[in-house]
């Protein structure tokens, strides 16, 4: 049986996660020009915001499908929180300034809201 084109890898969002992974990686080595590292670091923000605002379409709309991304979307949250922790304990390490800690721990806590406000809406509304 031969599957459906549509169930395939996606190579087009595993190419720009490697560009975007080989990017962050030559800013932190020092690899690239100063005035190229805010331009890189510019342009993988505004890539962040505007990739998850452009919703990723489920090809087969059947119920599988959605669950599937319901769970890898509930395990990469899950990695998020971690992270997120790992984060601010390795930037208290280094002694890193008190405005990135201050922001990072801000994300943590939007995250955090976010996740409590919805959970909140779903559990009322289902």
């Amino acid at each position: 049986m031969m599957k459906n084109k549509e169930n395939t890898i996606n190579y087009k969002e595993i190419g720009i996660f490697i560009l975007v992974l080989l990017a962050i990686i030559f800013v932190l080595l020092k690899v690239v020009p100063t005035n190229f590292r805010y331009g890189i670091l510019i342009a993988l923000g505004i890539s962040m915001i505007v990739i998850p605002l452009t919703k990723k379409t489920i090809i087969d709309r059947d119920e599988r499908n959605y669950q599937i991304d319901l769970q890898a979307k509930a395990f990469a949250f899950n990695i998020l929180e971690v992270v997120f922790g790992f984060l601010l304990l390795s930037f208290s390490i280094m002694h890193v300034s008190f405005v990135a800690l201050v922001l990072t721990l801000t994300a943590y806590l939007i995250i955090k809201m976010v996740n409590l406000l919805a959970f909140s809406y779903y559990h009322k509304n289902n």
